[in-house]
Protein backbone atom coordinates (compact mmCIF):
# COMPACT_ATOMS: atom_id res chain seq x y z
CA UNK A 1 0.00 0.00 0.00
CA UNK A 2 1.69 3.54 -1.34
CA UNK A 3 1.78 6.21 1.23
CA UNK A 4 -0.24 8.73 -1.13
CA UNK A 5 -2.39 7.44 -3.88
CA UNK A 6 -3.11 9.44 -6.86
CA UNK A 7 -6.73 8.17 -7.84
CA UNK A 8 -8.53 8.48 -4.44
CA UNK A 9 -10.97 6.13 -5.66
CA UNK A 10 -8.32 3.51 -5.42
CA UNK A 11 -6.53 4.76 -2.21
CA UNK A 12 -9.93 4.20 -0.24
CA UNK A 13 -10.68 0.42 -2.20
CA UNK A 14 -7.55 -0.14 -0.72
CA UNK A 15 -7.67 1.35 2.63
CA UNK A 16 -11.05 -0.81 2.85
CA UNK A 17 -9.13 -4.19 1.89
CA UNK A 18 -6.56 -3.63 4.27
CA UNK A 19 -9.34 -2.83 7.33
CA UNK A 20 -10.86 -6.10 6.07
CA UNK A 21 -7.55 -7.79 6.67
CA UNK A 22 -7.21 -6.24 9.63
CA UNK A 23 -10.29 -6.82 11.35
CA UNK A 24 -10.34 -10.27 9.87
CA UNK A 25 -7.01 -10.59 11.56
CA UNK A 26 -8.21 -9.80 14.82
CA UNK A 27 -11.23 -11.93 14.90
CA UNK A 28 -9.17 -14.79 14.74
CA UNK A 29 -7.15 -13.99 18.03
CA UNK A 30 -10.45 -14.04 20.11
CA UNK A 31 -10.62 -16.95 22.49
CA UNK A 32 -7.81 -18.09 20.40
CA UNK A 33 -6.13 -21.47 22.35
CA UNK A 34 -2.93 -20.93 23.99
CA UNK A 35 -1.62 -23.45 21.55
CA UNK A 36 -2.75 -21.83 18.16
CA UNK A 37 -1.33 -18.64 19.49
CA UNK A 38 2.12 -18.89 17.76
CA UNK A 39 0.73 -20.13 14.16
CA UNK A 40 -1.72 -16.96 14.14
CA UNK A 41 0.99 -14.35 15.08
CA UNK A 42 3.03 -15.70 11.94
CA UNK A 43 0.06 -16.37 9.79
CA UNK A 44 -0.68 -12.57 10.37
CA UNK A 45 3.15 -11.12 9.63
CA UNK A 46 2.91 -12.97 6.51
CA UNK A 47 -0.36 -11.37 5.36
CA UNK A 48 0.81 -7.94 6.78
CA UNK A 49 4.14 -7.84 5.15
CA UNK A 50 2.50 -9.19 1.70
CA UNK A 51 -0.20 -6.21 1.60
CA UNK A 52 2.19 -3.71 2.34
CA UNK A 53 4.90 -4.74 0.39
CA UNK A 54 7.40 -5.45 3.57
CA UNK A 55 10.79 -7.23 3.07
CA UNK A 56 10.23 -8.84 6.81
CA UNK A 57 8.81 -8.77 9.94
CA UNK A 58 10.19 -9.75 13.41
CA UNK A 59 8.68 -10.04 17.08
CA UNK A 60 10.85 -9.87 19.81
CA UNK A 61 9.63 -11.19 23.42
CA UNK A 62 11.32 -10.93 26.75
CA UNK A 63 12.81 -14.24 27.60
CA UNK A 64 11.11 -16.21 30.89
CA UNK A 65 15.41 -17.66 31.05
CA UNK A 66 17.13 -14.44 31.05
CA UNK A 67 15.68 -11.62 32.24
CA UNK A 68 16.07 -8.43 30.69
CA UNK A 69 16.97 -9.97 27.12
CA UNK A 70 14.96 -10.32 24.20
CA UNK A 71 14.51 -12.89 21.92
CA UNK A 72 13.04 -13.04 17.98
CA UNK A 73 10.20 -15.27 18.29
CA UNK A 74 8.32 -14.62 15.36
CA UNK A 75 9.89 -13.99 12.08
CA UNK A 76 9.05 -13.63 8.52
CA UNK A 77 10.47 -12.42 5.46
CA UNK A 78 8.93 -12.18 1.72
CA UNK A 79 10.36 -15.59 -0.24
CA UNK A 80 11.65 -13.49 -3.21
CA UNK A 81 13.40 -10.57 -1.23
CA UNK A 82 17.09 -9.87 -0.44
CA UNK A 83 18.00 -12.21 2.11
CA UNK A 84 17.74 -11.19 5.87
CA UNK A 85 19.81 -11.44 9.34
CA UNK A 86 18.21 -10.57 12.32
CA UNK A 87 21.31 -9.34 15.33
CA UNK A 88 20.53 -11.61 18.42
CA UNK A 89 22.51 -8.58 20.12
CA UNK A 90 19.87 -6.16 22.12
CA UNK A 91 22.86 -3.89 22.86
CA UNK A 92 23.20 -3.03 19.12
CA UNK A 93 20.19 -1.11 19.20
CA UNK A 94 20.48 0.99 22.70
CA UNK A 95 18.33 3.89 21.86
CA UNK A 96 15.66 2.10 20.57
CA UNK A 97 15.44 0.02 23.72
CA UNK A 98 15.25 3.12 25.64
CA UNK A 99 12.82 4.29 23.30
CA UNK A 100 10.62 1.28 23.18
CA UNK A 101 10.67 0.84 27.14
CA UNK A 102 9.67 3.98 27.40
CA UNK A 103 6.56 2.78 25.95
CA UNK A 104 7.43 4.88 22.46
CA UNK A 105 6.68 3.58 19.32
CA UNK A 106 9.62 3.98 17.51
CA UNK A 107 11.02 4.03 13.75
CA UNK A 108 12.54 5.94 10.55
CA UNK A 109 11.58 6.11 6.93
CA UNK A 110 15.52 7.02 6.56
CA UNK A 111 18.77 6.10 8.44
CA UNK A 112 19.53 9.71 7.92
CA UNK A 113 16.33 10.57 10.03
CA UNK A 114 17.85 8.88 13.29
CA UNK A 115 19.31 11.52 15.53
CA UNK A 116 22.77 11.46 17.01
CA UNK A 117 22.50 9.26 20.02
CA UNK A 118 20.98 7.07 17.79
CA UNK A 119 24.36 6.64 15.97
CA UNK A 120 25.21 3.12 17.34
CA UNK A 121 22.23 1.93 16.10
CA UNK A 122 22.16 3.23 12.76
CA UNK A 123 25.19 1.47 11.79
CA UNK A 124 23.59 -1.32 13.44
CA UNK A 125 20.64 -0.95 10.71
CA UNK A 126 23.37 -0.29 8.28
CA UNK A 127 25.15 -3.81 8.29
CA UNK A 128 21.85 -5.47 8.30
CA UNK A 129 21.10 -3.69 5.12
CA UNK A 130 17.77 -2.33 6.77
CA UNK A 131 16.35 1.29 4.96
CA UNK A 132 12.88 2.04 6.78
CA UNK A 133 11.87 0.54 10.70
CA UNK A 134 9.16 0.99 12.25
CA UNK A 135 8.82 -1.08 15.93
CA UNK A 136 6.15 -1.20 18.39
CA UNK A 137 6.38 -1.94 22.32
CA UNK A 138 3.74 -4.95 23.56
CA UNK A 139 2.79 -3.40 26.49
CA UNK A 140 0.17 -4.95 28.86
CA UNK A 141 -2.09 -2.91 30.58
CA UNK A 142 1.17 -0.26 30.76
CA UNK A 143 2.98 -2.20 32.43
CA UNK A 144 6.93 -3.41 31.59
CA UNK A 145 7.20 -4.09 28.23
CA UNK A 146 6.97 -8.36 27.08
CA UNK A 147 8.05 -7.51 23.80
CA UNK A 148 8.61 -5.60 20.50
CA UNK A 149 6.81 -5.93 17.08
CA UNK A 150 8.97 -4.72 14.16
CA UNK A 151 8.38 -3.86 10.48
CA UNK A 152 11.27 -3.49 8.13
CA UNK A 153 12.52 -2.92 4.56
CA UNK A 154 15.21 -3.23 2.90
CA UNK A 155 14.66 -3.26 -1.04
CA UNK A 156 13.41 0.79 -0.59
CA UNK A 157 12.59 3.04 1.89
CA UNK A 158 9.00 3.44 2.76
CA UNK A 159 7.00 6.05 5.26
CA UNK A 160 5.27 5.28 8.02
CA UNK A 161 2.14 7.82 7.99
CA UNK A 162 -0.05 8.19 11.16
CA UNK A 163 -3.00 6.37 10.00
CA UNK A 164 -0.56 3.15 9.20
CA UNK A 165 1.45 3.64 12.70
CA UNK A 166 -2.47 3.51 14.48
CA UNK A 167 -3.37 0.17 12.43
CA UNK A 168 -0.20 -1.23 13.73
CA UNK A 169 -0.71 0.09 17.09
CA UNK A 170 -3.41 -1.80 17.29
CA UNK A 171 -2.27 -5.36 15.68
CA UNK A 172 0.34 -5.05 18.34
CA UNK A 173 -1.99 -4.97 21.24
CA UNK A 174 -3.65 -7.54 19.59
CA UNK A 175 -0.87 -9.55 19.72
CA UNK A 176 0.39 -8.23 23.25
CA UNK A 177 -3.12 -9.49 24.49
CA UNK A 178 -2.59 -12.94 22.71
CA UNK A 179 0.77 -13.56 24.09
CA UNK A 180 -0.11 -12.21 27.52
CA UNK A 181 -2.81 -14.73 27.64
CA UNK A 182 -0.63 -17.29 26.32
CA UNK A 183 1.91 -16.82 29.05
CA UNK A 184 -0.69 -16.68 31.80
CA UNK A 185 -2.19 -19.89 30.46
CA UNK A 186 1.56 -21.36 30.51
CA UNK A 187 2.26 -20.43 33.95
CA UNK A 188 -0.77 -21.88 35.27
CA UNK A 189 -0.18 -24.69 33.05
CA UNK A 190 3.05 -25.25 34.74
CA UNK A 191 2.08 -24.47 38.31
CA UNK A 192 -0.98 -27.22 38.06
CA UNK A 193 1.71 -29.76 36.45
CA UNK A 194 3.83 -28.70 39.31
CA UNK A 195 1.06 -29.56 41.83
CA UNK A 196 -0.16 -32.21 40.17
CA UNK A 197 3.47 -33.90 40.11
CA UNK A 198 3.59 -32.74 43.84
CA UNK A 199 0.37 -34.33 45.35
CA UNK A 200 1.26 -37.60 43.22
CA UNK A 201 4.38 -37.80 44.76
CA UNK A 202 2.94 -37.54 48.56
CA UNK A 203 0.21 -39.63 47.74
CA UNK A 204 -2.48 -36.81 47.85
CA UNK A 205 -6.27 -36.58 46.90
CA UNK A 206 -7.52 -33.51 46.14
CA UNK A 207 -11.28 -32.44 46.44
CA UNK A 208 -14.28 -29.13 46.09
CA UNK A 209 -17.46 -29.06 47.51
CA UNK A 210 -19.91 -26.09 46.45
CA UNK A 211 -22.47 -26.26 48.81
CA UNK A 212 -24.60 -23.56 47.02
CA UNK A 213 -24.39 -25.47 43.58
CA UNK A 214 -24.34 -29.00 44.86
CA UNK A 215 -21.88 -29.68 43.45
CA UNK A 216 -18.35 -31.35 44.15
CA UNK A 217 -14.94 -31.83 42.12
CA UNK A 218 -12.44 -34.77 42.94
CA UNK A 219 -9.32 -35.69 40.98
CA UNK A 220 -8.81 -39.28 40.23
CA UNK A 221 -6.49 -39.79 42.87
CA UNK A 222 -9.52 -38.93 45.75
CA UNK A 223 -11.71 -41.67 43.84
CA UNK A 224 -8.96 -44.20 43.69
CA UNK A 225 -8.12 -43.46 47.68
CA UNK A 226 -11.57 -43.38 48.35
CA UNK A 227 -12.90 -46.19 46.28
CA UNK A 228 -15.65 -44.38 44.49
CA UNK A 229 -17.11 -45.76 41.49
CA UNK A 230 -17.89 -44.13 38.58
CA UNK A 231 -21.80 -44.18 39.40
CA UNK A 232 -21.15 -41.55 42.10
CA UNK A 233 -19.88 -38.73 40.50
CA UNK A 234 -22.91 -36.16 40.33
CA UNK A 235 -23.49 -33.10 42.87
CA UNK A 236 -22.80 -34.14 45.97
CA UNK A 237 -22.58 -37.84 45.58
CA UNK A 238 -18.74 -38.07 46.17
CA UNK A 239 -19.21 -36.43 49.70
CA UNK A 240 -22.26 -39.19 50.95
CA UNK A 241 -20.55 -41.96 49.41
CA UNK A 242 -16.87 -40.54 51.38
CA UNK A 243 -19.25 -39.93 54.83
CA UNK A 244 -21.15 -43.50 54.60
CA UNK A 245 -17.98 -45.42 53.95
CA UNK A 246 -15.72 -43.46 57.24
CA UNK A 247 -15.42 -46.29 59.94
CA UNK A 248 -18.78 -46.37 62.15
CA UNK A 249 -16.48 -45.69 65.38
CA UNK A 250 -14.59 -42.88 63.81
CA UNK A 251 -17.86 -41.26 61.82
CA UNK A 252 -18.83 -39.10 64.28
CA UNK A 253 -15.16 -37.45 65.18
CA UNK A 254 -14.47 -37.20 61.97
CA UNK A 255 -17.82 -35.02 60.63
CA UNK A 256 -17.54 -32.91 64.12
CA UNK A 257 -14.05 -32.01 63.37
CA UNK A 258 -15.30 -30.63 60.06
CA UNK A 259 -18.43 -28.60 61.67
CA UNK A 260 -16.23 -27.14 63.92
CA UNK A 261 -14.32 -25.56 60.47
CA UNK A 262 -18.29 -24.87 58.97
CA UNK A 263 -19.21 -23.02 62.28
CA UNK A 264 -15.63 -20.91 61.88
CA UNK A 265 -14.51 -22.20 65.56
CA UNK A 266 -11.14 -23.26 63.83
CA UNK A 267 -9.66 -22.27 60.63
CA UNK A 268 -8.93 -26.06 59.34
CA UNK A 269 -9.66 -29.18 60.70
CA UNK A 270 -7.06 -32.10 61.09
CA UNK A 271 -8.16 -35.64 61.57
CA UNK A 272 -7.10 -39.38 60.84
CA UNK A 273 -9.61 -42.30 60.74
CA UNK A 274 -10.63 -45.72 59.50
CA UNK A 275 -12.05 -46.06 56.17
CA UNK A 276 -13.57 -49.25 54.94
CA UNK A 277 -12.51 -48.84 51.24
CA UNK A 278 -15.62 -50.68 49.15
CA UNK A 279 -12.36 -53.46 47.49
CA UNK A 280 -9.60 -53.12 49.07
CA UNK A 281 -10.97 -53.03 52.92
CA UNK A 282 -10.34 -50.97 56.24
CA UNK A 283 -7.33 -48.54 55.19
CA UNK A 284 -6.07 -45.24 57.58
CA UNK A 285 -6.96 -41.66 56.39
CA UNK A 286 -5.53 -38.51 57.23
CA UNK A 287 -7.99 -35.49 56.42
CA UNK A 288 -7.26 -31.44 56.17
CA UNK A 289 -9.74 -29.28 55.34
CA UNK A 290 -11.11 -25.84 55.15
CA UNK A 291 -14.06 -23.57 54.20
CA UNK A 292 -12.28 -21.25 50.89
CA UNK A 293 -15.68 -19.08 51.02
CA UNK A 294 -19.19 -18.21 53.00
CA UNK A 295 -21.57 -16.00 52.58
CA UNK A 296 -22.27 -13.03 54.55
CA UNK A 297 -24.31 -14.84 56.73
CA UNK A 298 -21.43 -17.43 57.62
CA UNK A 299 -22.71 -20.05 55.45
CA UNK A 300 -20.48 -21.88 53.91
CA UNK A 301 -20.37 -21.30 49.82
CA UNK A 302 -17.01 -23.42 49.37
CA UNK A 303 -14.77 -25.83 50.90
CA UNK A 304 -11.84 -27.98 49.38
CA UNK A 305 -9.33 -30.32 51.11
CA UNK A 306 -6.60 -32.86 50.93
CA UNK A 307 -6.61 -36.82 51.74
CA UNK A 308 -3.41 -39.01 52.03
CA UNK A 309 -3.60 -42.62 52.43
CA UNK A 310 -1.57 -43.72 55.57
CA UNK A 311 -2.42 -47.23 56.32
CA UNK A 312 1.39 -48.12 55.77
CA UNK A 313 2.44 -45.53 57.87
CA UNK A 314 -0.01 -46.37 60.28
CA UNK A 315 0.77 -49.52 60.64
CA UNK A 316 4.32 -49.32 61.04
CA UNK A 317 3.65 -47.30 63.80
CA UNK A 318 1.60 -49.45 65.56
CA UNK A 319 4.22 -52.04 65.12
CA UNK A 320 7.01 -50.07 66.46
CA UNK A 321 4.79 -48.64 69.94
CA UNK A 322 4.15 -52.42 70.31
CA UNK A 323 7.58 -53.01 70.25
CA UNK A 324 8.12 -50.73 72.48
CA UNK A 325 5.45 -51.44 75.08
CA UNK A 326 6.80 -54.79 74.50
CA UNK A 327 10.30 -53.92 75.03
CA UNK A 328 9.20 -51.47 78.33
CA UNK A 329 7.87 -54.75 79.74
CA UNK A 330 10.45 -56.64 79.53
CA UNK A 331 12.49 -54.02 81.04
CA UNK A 332 10.16 -53.36 83.94
CA UNK A 333 10.51 -57.38 84.21
CA UNK A 334 14.09 -57.23 84.90
CA UNK A 335 13.97 -54.11 87.22
CA UNK A 336 11.55 -56.21 89.41
CA UNK A 337 13.72 -59.04 89.16
CA UNK A 338 16.42 -57.20 90.50
CA UNK A 339 14.15 -56.27 93.47
CA UNK A 340 13.35 -59.77 94.25
CA UNK A 341 15.66 -59.95 97.28
CA UNK A 342 13.94 -56.76 98.63
CA UNK A 343 10.70 -57.21 98.14
CA UNK A 344 10.84 -60.60 99.78
CA UNK A 345 12.14 -59.05 102.80
CA UNK A 346 8.98 -56.30 102.24
CA UNK A 347 6.71 -59.37 102.15
CA UNK A 348 8.60 -61.47 104.92
CA UNK A 349 7.66 -58.33 107.44
CA UNK A 350 3.62 -58.71 107.36
CA UNK A 351 4.11 -62.31 106.69
CA UNK A 352 6.20 -62.54 110.28
CA UNK A 353 3.70 -60.34 111.97
CA UNK A 354 1.02 -62.73 110.38
CA UNK A 355 2.50 -65.66 112.00
CA UNK A 356 3.21 -64.36 115.07
CA UNK A 357 -0.22 -63.09 115.80
CA UNK A 358 -2.08 -66.07 114.69
CA UNK A 359 0.47 -68.20 117.11
CA UNK A 360 -0.54 -65.65 119.91
CA UNK A 361 -3.96 -65.96 119.47
CA UNK A 362 -4.03 -69.39 119.65
CA UNK A 363 -2.68 -69.52 122.94
CA UNK A 364 -4.90 -66.94 123.90
CA UNK A 365 -7.58 -68.76 122.92
CA UNK A 366 -6.28 -72.07 125.09
CA UNK A 367 -6.86 -70.02 128.38
CA UNK A 368 -9.59 -70.76 130.35
CA UNK A 369 -11.08 -68.35 130.43
CA UNK A 370 -9.75 -67.30 126.95
CA UNK A 371 -8.89 -63.38 126.67
CA UNK A 372 -11.56 -62.41 123.75
CA UNK A 373 -10.33 -58.67 123.58
CA UNK A 374 -6.56 -59.34 123.27
CA UNK A 375 -7.31 -61.89 120.47
CA UNK A 376 -9.75 -59.31 118.51
CA UNK A 377 -6.69 -56.59 119.00
CA UNK A 378 -4.70 -59.35 117.29
CA UNK A 379 -6.94 -60.25 114.91
CA UNK A 380 -6.26 -56.46 113.87
CA UNK A 381 -2.62 -56.94 113.37
CA UNK A 382 -3.15 -59.87 111.63
CA UNK A 383 -5.89 -57.89 109.06
CA UNK A 384 -3.69 -54.92 108.77
CA UNK A 385 -0.18 -56.89 108.00
CA UNK A 386 -2.48 -58.65 105.47
CA UNK A 387 -3.67 -56.07 103.50
CA UNK A 388 0.05 -54.24 104.17
CA UNK A 389 1.31 -57.50 102.00
CA UNK A 390 -1.80 -57.41 99.60
CA UNK A 391 -0.72 -54.18 98.81
CA UNK A 392 2.53 -55.55 98.01
CA UNK A 393 1.89 -58.05 95.73
CA UNK A 394 -0.69 -55.57 93.93
CA UNK A 395 1.69 -52.92 93.48
CA UNK A 396 3.98 -55.77 91.65
CA UNK A 397 1.04 -57.29 89.66
CA UNK A 398 0.37 -53.84 88.35
CA UNK A 399 4.53 -53.29 87.24
CA UNK A 400 4.40 -56.71 85.73
CA UNK A 401 1.13 -56.13 83.41
CA UNK A 402 1.47 -55.84 79.88
CA UNK A 403 -0.79 -52.89 77.92
CA UNK A 404 -0.38 -50.39 75.83
CA UNK A 405 0.07 -46.16 77.57
CA UNK A 406 -3.32 -45.71 78.22
CA UNK A 407 -3.69 -41.74 79.74
CA UNK A 408 -6.44 -41.44 82.23
CA UNK A 409 -5.88 -38.72 85.04
CA UNK A 410 -2.81 -39.36 87.55
CA UNK A 411 -1.25 -37.76 90.28
CA UNK A 412 2.28 -37.30 89.74
CA UNK A 413 2.80 -37.47 93.30
CA UNK A 414 1.57 -40.57 94.46
CA UNK A 415 3.14 -42.05 91.38
CA UNK A 416 5.90 -41.09 93.47
CA UNK A 417 5.27 -42.18 96.58
CA UNK A 418 4.22 -45.61 95.17
CA UNK A 419 7.79 -46.63 93.53
CA UNK A 420 9.51 -45.09 96.71
CA UNK A 421 7.53 -48.07 99.11
CA UNK A 422 8.15 -50.14 96.12
CA UNK A 423 11.84 -49.72 96.37
CA UNK A 424 11.97 -48.41 100.04
CA UNK A 425 13.90 -51.84 101.28
CA UNK A 426 16.62 -52.28 97.58
CA UNK A 427 17.50 -48.64 98.27
CA UNK A 428 18.23 -49.65 101.98
CA UNK A 429 20.28 -52.02 101.27
CA UNK A 430 21.96 -49.93 98.73
CA UNK A 431 22.70 -47.61 101.22
CA UNK A 432 20.65 -44.53 99.60
CA UNK A 433 19.19 -42.07 101.24
CA UNK A 434 15.94 -40.75 99.06
CA UNK A 435 15.18 -36.83 99.99
CA UNK A 436 11.46 -35.71 99.05
CA UNK A 437 10.76 -32.51 98.13
CA UNK A 438 7.17 -32.66 96.42
CA UNK A 439 4.90 -29.82 95.72
CA UNK A 440 1.31 -29.86 97.49
CA UNK A 441 -1.55 -29.35 94.94
CA UNK A 442 -0.43 -30.10 91.80
CA UNK A 443 -3.05 -30.66 89.01
CA UNK A 444 -3.92 -34.33 87.87
CA UNK A 445 -1.39 -35.33 84.33
CA UNK A 446 -2.51 -37.04 81.61
CA UNK A 447 -0.73 -40.57 82.43
CA UNK A 448 -0.53 -44.09 82.49
CA UNK A 449 0.40 -45.27 85.75
CA UNK A 450 2.12 -48.35 85.30
CA UNK A 451 4.17 -46.32 82.89
CA UNK A 452 5.32 -43.40 84.87
CA UNK A 453 6.12 -45.87 87.63
CA UNK A 454 8.39 -47.44 85.41
CA UNK A 455 9.82 -43.96 84.36
CA UNK A 456 10.32 -43.12 88.35
CA UNK A 457 11.33 -46.26 89.57
CA UNK A 458 14.00 -45.94 86.32
CA UNK A 459 15.32 -42.92 87.14
CA UNK A 460 15.76 -43.77 90.66
CA UNK A 461 17.56 -46.70 90.30
CA UNK A 462 19.80 -45.15 87.62
CA UNK A 463 20.69 -41.97 90.33
CA UNK A 464 21.42 -45.19 92.83
CA UNK A 465 23.67 -46.80 90.22
CA UNK A 466 25.73 -43.28 89.57
CA UNK A 467 26.50 -43.13 93.25
CA UNK A 468 27.86 -46.87 93.70
CA UNK A 469 30.92 -46.21 94.28
CA UNK A 470 30.67 -43.51 96.62
CA UNK A 471 30.93 -44.10 100.74
CA UNK A 472 27.52 -44.98 102.05
CA UNK A 473 26.84 -41.68 104.25
CA UNK A 474 27.45 -39.61 100.92
CA UNK A 475 24.99 -41.71 98.79
CA UNK A 476 21.63 -39.03 98.29
CA UNK A 477 18.53 -38.89 95.66
CA UNK A 478 17.03 -35.48 95.81
CA UNK A 479 13.34 -36.05 94.53
CA UNK A 480 11.48 -32.83 93.44
CA UNK A 481 8.06 -32.00 91.91
CA UNK A 482 6.59 -28.70 90.84
CA UNK A 483 4.52 -26.69 88.60
CA UNK A 484 6.16 -24.94 85.43
CA UNK A 485 3.20 -22.99 83.46
CA UNK A 486 1.31 -25.74 82.03
CA UNK A 487 3.16 -28.69 82.86
CA UNK A 488 3.99 -30.95 85.80
CA UNK A 489 8.22 -30.89 86.26
CA UNK A 490 9.92 -34.10 88.39
CA UNK A 491 13.20 -34.01 88.97
CA UNK A 492 15.72 -36.75 89.94
CA UNK A 493 19.25 -35.60 91.29
CA UNK A 494 21.95 -38.27 92.19
CA UNK A 495 25.18 -36.48 94.27
CA UNK A 496 27.54 -39.03 92.25
CA UNK A 497 30.20 -38.26 89.33
CA UNK A 498 28.05 -36.20 86.65
CA UNK A 499 27.15 -36.38 82.92
CA UNK A 500 29.69 -37.44 79.88
CA UNK A 501 30.42 -34.30 77.26
CA UNK A 502 27.60 -35.80 75.16
CA UNK A 503 24.60 -36.25 77.04
CA UNK A 504 22.11 -37.20 74.75
CA UNK A 505 24.30 -40.24 73.88
CA UNK A 506 22.68 -41.60 77.20
CA UNK A 507 19.25 -42.05 75.79
CA UNK A 508 19.94 -43.70 72.63
CA UNK A 509 18.97 -47.05 72.85
CA UNK A 510 22.02 -49.65 73.69
CA UNK A 511 24.57 -46.72 74.76
CA UNK A 512 25.76 -47.63 78.22
CA UNK A 513 28.81 -47.25 81.05
CA UNK A 514 28.16 -49.72 83.08
CA UNK A 515 29.71 -53.68 82.02
CA UNK A 516 26.73 -55.26 82.84
CA UNK A 517 23.99 -52.73 81.71
CA UNK A 518 22.41 -53.30 78.36
CA UNK A 519 21.57 -49.77 77.77
CA UNK A 520 17.79 -49.18 77.41
CA UNK A 521 16.92 -48.14 81.07
CA UNK A 522 17.09 -44.03 80.03
CA UNK A 523 16.53 -45.02 76.01
CA UNK A 524 12.75 -46.29 77.67
CA UNK A 525 12.81 -43.33 79.92
CA UNK A 526 12.45 -41.01 76.34
CA UNK A 527 10.01 -43.23 74.67
CA UNK A 528 7.77 -43.63 77.46
CA UNK A 529 7.97 -39.21 78.06
CA UNK A 530 7.70 -39.45 74.37
CA UNK A 531 3.86 -41.08 74.39
CA UNK A 532 2.83 -38.81 76.79
CA UNK A 533 3.70 -36.07 74.96
CA UNK A 534 6.18 -34.40 77.07
CA UNK A 535 10.06 -34.13 77.75
CA UNK A 536 13.27 -35.21 79.27
CA UNK A 537 16.37 -34.22 79.44
CA UNK A 538 19.30 -34.36 81.63
CA UNK A 539 21.96 -31.46 83.05
CA UNK A 540 24.77 -31.69 85.21
CA UNK A 541 24.06 -30.14 88.61
CA UNK A 542 25.83 -26.89 89.90
CA UNK A 543 27.69 -28.56 92.87
CA UNK A 544 28.13 -32.21 92.01
CA UNK A 545 25.86 -34.74 90.42
CA UNK A 546 23.25 -35.14 87.66
CA UNK A 547 19.94 -33.77 87.61
CA UNK A 548 16.81 -35.25 84.84
CA UNK A 549 14.15 -33.88 84.80
CA UNK A 550 10.74 -35.12 83.12
CA UNK A 551 7.60 -32.66 82.02
CA UNK A 552 4.24 -34.37 81.31
CA UNK A 553 1.26 -31.76 80.72
CA UNK A 554 -1.56 -31.10 82.67
CA UNK A 555 -4.82 -33.11 82.19
CA UNK A 556 -7.37 -31.25 80.43
CA UNK A 557 -10.68 -32.42 80.34
CA UNK A 558 -10.99 -33.12 76.23
CA UNK A 559 -8.14 -35.51 77.07
CA UNK A 560 -10.16 -38.64 78.12
CA UNK A 561 -13.79 -39.75 77.02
Amino acid sequence: MSAEASDPRAALEERLRFETLLADLSSKFVNLPAGDVDREILDAQRRICEFLEIDFSVLWQLSDEMPGVYLPTHFYSTPHGPPVAVSQNQEDFPWFKRQLQGGSVTGFSSLEELPAEAAHDRESFRRLLTKSNLSLPLLVGGGPMIGVFCLNTMRAVRDWPDALVTRMQLVAQVFTNALARKRAEEVLRTREGRLEASAELAGIGCYEVDFVGLSSFADQRFGDICGVPAGHQEGVQRVEFWIEHIHPDDRQRVLEEREKAHTGKVERYDVEYRYLHPTQGQKWIHHLGCVATRKATGAVVRAFGVIRDITVSKRAEMETRQLRDEMAHLARVNTLGALTGSLAHELNQPLGIILSNAQAAQELLAQEPPDVAEVQAILADIVAADRRAGEIIVRLRTMLKRGEVSLQPVQLNQVIEEVLHLARADLIGRGVTVLSELAPGLPPIAGDRVHLQQLVLNLIFNAAEAMGAMAPETRRIHLQTMLYQDRVRASVRDEGGGLPADVERLFKPFFTSKPEGLGLGLAICRSIVDAHHGRLWAEPHRERGAMFHFELPVAASSDFP
